[in-house]
């Protein structure tokens, strides 16, 4: 697999064509000869592997533009003419269990790979995506913004005409794709717009004759996301990680990996892979679409009678959503495919998963897959944990950071000398969300090595990449940010007990706010709210009780307070001490409330596996990107002092 020729130690401008030799040898001579050369500098060198008719088209048109045959394509060929600022570390494959694991860094190597996989198809392809898009479906509200001067956009657009050309060859290969269908608000331009994320390509698939289904929404009780990026191919291959399918995707800088059963096993790691994520995703997204309302609310003036309050609003999304997705399922045929337990009737493709498999495969789900038979998972966030709370080294390409407890756990121990961790994270992230912003500066503030990927502006890029290698030996990838949307989900109810590090923080906070009222508290003569363990309910309640103090002082000048059974008695010139307690109280409820809940998070998958000859590679690109990423002020710093050279006394400088 190349690069495209962008890349290759031969410069580009060293291009000569030569038409595919044939018994008739005079082809070469009925070639135009170049009215303008490629350089004999540049060591120009012919390709006998292209047709006469392609060689002679190129020949002429360079001839009637007056330029060499080189300058003609790289005008007509983006990605010819595209050199990546960090060149990709080249794929590596190692024996892992029973299978064989690829690396695959950045949209050429990936969308080869997958090229490859569906090309290969003979009885099922299995695409679970975020975004899957189409110049020719969707292309209107996804533009590819750069993305065609990179290697891998032309493989990326061959993949749908591809499949759908596939199943209609061969009617009996099973197709199956989930797609995330939540509300997107901003499209490819920059502007904000209220559409789905897929709804174009949805239909555009269902009425191709491809089965597809999205991912429940949250008022589905499915996932604020469906963020899984997999595909796979005849239940022997699969790639995952973090590239998505859409128009731009290929310009991020990215990773996957590829997955294939070994020769001589009939069952593989790509059984378990299938089974806890796509096969438990395919039948919930079809339970969920059969036994929940698409939309929640009335989509006519009609239907509106049947609401009331809040809930007699026509939601805009809610009528485009049925447009798509309502027009397509809401029949009887669809919404009753999973009356039953019944899996034949979902077509459900059963795998062999083995026994201790070398990959682990971990997830975020929902409580709600209860309703198929399964449970909900956190199993990234705890693999995760585990790994910042015990690993000695840490590198971590990251599109997002964001999770306030895995950030405290590296501070922590970076600070006791336990963990020698590095992080890349993207920049745009940062700048759109201020909640990203926040947790790069604790980190910065913290001398955590951080530092944001130096992206190419030129192809709007992103660094989309959500992996990382402990110890040299384990990767992590796949689908999930280091972000609590990513990691945490609804298992329970109430504050989390697992945010120890954050929680301890924040109650050390509110210490500090409690004694800080204390004072006031004291001044105007009224018990202290501080206990060994604070009510938080009784500061809500006093809080009220001061504000209807200060509005009775507003209206007559006096106040009564009432706290503990006892009366307290409060004029003008106390009203200001009053309205600061009250301040104080506000803030503690709200540092209280900042805890970390269980809340719905997306549908997410990661796998982990022991390989470091593969680990190794990961460890390689994340030192380029490293040092690609270095700031003029990093340079300066790490930069050695050198003294300048000294003049030789005895050189002649008249001259």
């Amino acid at each position: 697999m190349s690069y495209g020729l962008a890349i290759l130690p031969l410069n580009l401008n060293r291009i000569a064509f030569k038409a595919r030799q044939s018994d008739d040898s005079s082809y070469q001579n009925k070639i135009p000869k170049p009215i303008v050369k490629t350089p004999k500098k540049d060591h120009p060198v012919a390709l006998d592997d292209v047709s006469f008719f392609v060689a002679n088209k190129i020949a002429e048109n360079a001839n009637k533009l007056g330029i060499s045959r080189t300058d003609y394509l790289l005008q007509n060929i983006k990605s010819l003419a595209y050199i990546p600022q960090v060149i990709p570390e080249s794929p590596k494959t190692a024996i892992v269990g029973k299978t064989n694991v690829t690396t695959l860094i950045d949209g050429e190597q990936i969308f080869d790979k997958a090229v490859e996989y569906i090309k290969s198809a003979k009885d099922s392809i299995q695409i679970e995506m975020f975004e899957f898009q189409h110049p020719s479906v969707d292309g209107h509200k996804w533009p590819s913004n750069g993305a065609e001067m990179v290697s891998g956009f032309e493989q990326h657009n061959s993949l749908l005409p591809m499949i759908i050309k596939k199943k209609k060859e061969n009617p009996n290969l099973k197709v199956q794709i989930i797609l995330d269908a939540h509300k997107w608000y901003t499209d490819g331009y920059g502007d904000r717009d209220r559409h789905y994320n897929n709804q174009d390509m949805i239909r555009y698939l269902k009425t191709n004759g491809i089965d597809v289904v999205p991912y429940p929404r949250a008022a589905q009780s499915g996932a604020a996301l469906q963020h899984v990026k997999l595909v796979a191919v005849d239940g022997k291959k699969v790639i995952i990680g973090g590239m998505n399918w859409g128009t731009h995707s290929c310009a991020n800088h990215d990773a996957c990996v590829a997955i294939e059963t070994r020769d001589g096993y009939k069952n593989s790691e790509v059984d378990n892979i299938l089974t806890e994520i796509f096969n438990k995703d395919w039948a919930f997204s079809w339970q969920r679409l059969g036994k929940t309302k698409i939309v929640a609310g009335p989509l006519t003036e009609d239907e509106q009678r049947f609401y009331k309050g809040l809930n007699k609003e026509i939601k805009h999304e809610n009528v485009e959503y049925m447009k798509i997705v309502g027009d397509l399922y809401n029949n009887p045929e669809d919404r009753k495919r999973y009356d039953t337990k019944d899996l034949s009737k979902l077509d459900i493709i059963e795998r062999n998963p083995i026994q201790n498999p070398a990959i682990k495969i971990l997830s975020t789900k929902p409580r709600e897959l209860a309703y198929i038979g399964e449970q909900g998972s956190e199993s990234i966030r705890a693999h995760v944990m585990d790994k910042v709370k015990t690993c000695k080294k840490l590198r971590a390409e990251l599109f997002v950071l964001s999770d306030k407890e895995i950030i405290q756990t590296i501070i922590d121990r970076v600070h006791k000398g336990e963990l020698d961790a590095k992080i890349i994270v993207d920049p745009s992230i940062i700048e759109e969300f201020p909640y990203c912003n926040t947790a790069y500066q604790k980190l910065v503030e913290n001398n955590i090595d951080v530092r944001q990927y130096k992206t190419d502006e030129k192809i709007v890029q992103r660094m989309h990449g959500k992996w990382a290698v402990f110890d040299d030996s384990e990767i992590l990838i796949g689908s999930a940010n280091w972000s609590a949307m990513a990691m945490n989900q609804n298992l329970k109810k109430g504050q989390r007990e697992d945010y120890e590090k954050y929680t301890q923080q924040i109650n050390n906070e509110i210490v500090g706010y409690m004694k800080k009222v204390e004072g006031y508290e004291k001044e105007l003569g009224i018990p202290p709210i501080i206990r060994k363990r604070l009510d938080y309910k009784e500061v809500s309640i006093r809080r009220k009780k001061i504000q209807r103090a200060v509005n009775e002082i507003n209206e007559t000048g006096y106040a009564t307070l009432k706290l503990q059974d006892k009366e307290y008695k409060f004029s003008v010139k106390d009203r200001s001490d009053l309205n600061t307690i009250k301040g104080y109280y506000k803030i503690i409820l709200d540092r209280n409330n900042a805890k970390e809940k269980y809340k719905r998070g997306n549908n997410e998958v990661a796998i982990a596996f022991e390989k470091p000859v593969l680990a190794r590679v990961f460890t390689k690109q994340f030192e380029k990107d490293w040092k690609h990423s270095e700031s003029e002020y990093d340079k300066v710093r790490n930069r050695t002092y050198e003294a300048p050279p000294m003049i030789n006394p005895t050189l002649d400088l008249k001259g």
